[in-house]
């Protein structure tokens, strides 16, 4: 009796595990969660799946929805790019590239991107920008506020009488 309710109980759990697993969203790159184009972030699980035609019909209509985002923009060339790349289109992952980092030099390409695909990227920026990496700007900070210190009152000397004109 106890070993078929282990049984029982294991079983349940083994199978409580699993859907677990399937209804959470694995994301190696989630850089479109925050902006809520929900096209890019079907286009990047699609690309990391390896269906490439599909990702490409996802990345046209996050393309679309991007008009106002320049990250989702950035993101949208990027991607072409790795797709055009794994697809043997070097000119076209080249103009890509390009595109991305005219928008923003200090882009990188998602994380386990192949040497070989990264190594495209950095052609692409040295011909567009002349060197093969760029660093983000600096945030400039603020100049403290120049407080006036405080000036000691100057108070008005009394008028002169007669008796001082003495």
């Amino acid at each position: 009796m106890r070993l078929s309710l282990f049984t029982a109980l294991l079983v349940c759990t083994a199978s409580a595990v699993a859907v677990a697993d399937e209804t959470s969203a694995p994301s190696a790159v989630t850089v479109k969660d925050a902006s809520g184009n929900a096209h890019l972030a079907a286009a990047v699980r699609l690309y990391q799946k390896l269906d490439l035609d599909a990702a490409l019909a996802e990345l046209q209509l996050a393309d679309e929805s991007a008009k106002d985002s320049e990250d989702d923009r950035l993101q949208v060339l990027i991607y072409r790019g790795l797709i055009f790349s794994e697809t043997g289109k070097l000119s076209g992952a080249s103009d890509q590239f390009k595109r991305a980092l005219a928008i923003r030099p200090w882009a990188e390409v998602p994380e386990g991107t192949s040497p070989r695909i990264a190594k495209n990227f950095s052609d692409a920026r040295k011909s567009l920008w002349g060197m093969a990496s760029v660093k983000p700007p600096q945030k400039r900070v603020a100049a403290p506020a120049v407080v006036p210190t405080s000036v000691p009152a100057v108070t008005p000397a009394a008028p002169e009488t007669a008796s001082d004109k003495k």
